[in-house]
């Protein structure tokens, strides 16, 4: 009778345990998506699930997430975003849900505060060819 919440608990754990490695081909197929967009509004328009970041000083960052829970998730911990100077980045670590882009729980000043609020999230940039 234990065997059944002891084998339920252990499939539980490994399907919520997932992943923060990022995956390189997801986030090469994600920066050739976002690179269709010029703008937030416009890549918001073409996928309503997108994620957009405007920070205080007019500068923006929109991109794709994918959570790092969930063992069927492919490519779990990759965040690729494009922001308003027209780089388009690849950063792997703890995704905490699919809609989390690192710094977007507060208004930041610029650019620069966000990609340092990414580093201090704990992410590393994955370098896109």
């Amino acid at each position: 009778m234990l065997l059944l919440p002891c084998g339920f608990f252990g499939l539980w754990m490994a399907a919520a345990s997932g992943s923060d490695r990022g995956s390189p081909a997801l986030a090469a197929e994600w920066r050739d998506q976002l690179a269709q967009f010029p703008d937030p509004d416009s890549a918001k328009a073409a996928d309503p699930s997108m994620i957009v970041v405007r920070c205080e000083n007019g500068d923006w960052v929109f991109g794709r997430t994918q959570s790092s829970h969930g063992v069927w998730l492919r490519g779990g911990g990759t965040v690729v975003m494009r922001d308003s100077g027209g780089r388009i980045r690849a950063f792997f670590g703890h995704v905490c849900g699919g809609d989390y882009l690192p710094g977007s729980f507060g208004r930041l000043p610029d650019l620069a505060a966000f990609y340092a609020a990414v580093v201090t999230d704990g992410f590393v940039e994955h370098p896109l060819q």
